[in-house]
């Protein structure tokens, strides 16, 4: 299914998920509608560009540069963690993650079959740094012998216009308005 759009002259072509991920087992498409495009990803982190690239050439490419890299690096930074740490990699479990796009507004709503996690007990994550200590997180992440990092979720706080996670922490609701 092919969806046209007509800006001016010119017709812009938007390829499918079912066209982008047909030969892709590990990719499922539940929602290929204009609208609503929704994806279970099995837990292999290798997916996470191929499903953030098609997102970004197909899906977002008639938004403005720095807008589309700003909703691709929350997207990123999202199903980075769903893969990773809600899913812990485990085969079998999944993300289902859902792009929404109304006229006014873009959700990507994230659930992943982990036991979930809480935003307070991160303390390793630079979202809980108090303003006269904000590289806290860097002491944590050392002594847990953890790579450096820690801004994922702080940055895509910055970028949405709303994010709500779950009571449990395995499902999470990113919204930008347009």
């Amino acid at each position: 299914m092919r969806r046209y759009t007509f800006e001016h002259k010119t017709v812009m072509t938007v390829v499918s998920a079912r066209d982008a991920f047909r030969g892709t087992p590990e990719i499922q498409v539940k929602s290929s509608a204009p609208g609503w495009t929704c994806l279970h990803i099995a837990p292999e982190l290798r997916l996470k560009d191929r499903v953030v690239g098609f997102f970004r050439s197909q899906m977002m490419k008639d938004l403005s540069t720095d807008l589309c890299e700003q909703l691709a690096t929350a997207m990123d930074e999202l199903l980075g963690n769903a893969l990773e740490h809600g899913c812990n990699t485990d085969p079998k479990l999944g993300v289902e993650l859902s792009y929404i796009r109304t006229a006014r507004a873009i959700l990507l709503h994230l659930r992943d079959a982990g036991p979930g996690f809480s935003l307070d007990d991160l303390e390793h994550a630079a979202v809980n740094n108090p303003p006269e200590d904000p590289m806290r997180h860097a002491n944590f992440r050392s002594a847990m012998g953890l790579r450096p990092g820690g801004f994922g979720i702080m940055l895509v706080k910055r970028i949405a216009d709303e994010l709500i996670y779950n009571e449990t922490g395995n499902e999470v609701l990113f919204i930008k308005y347009l």
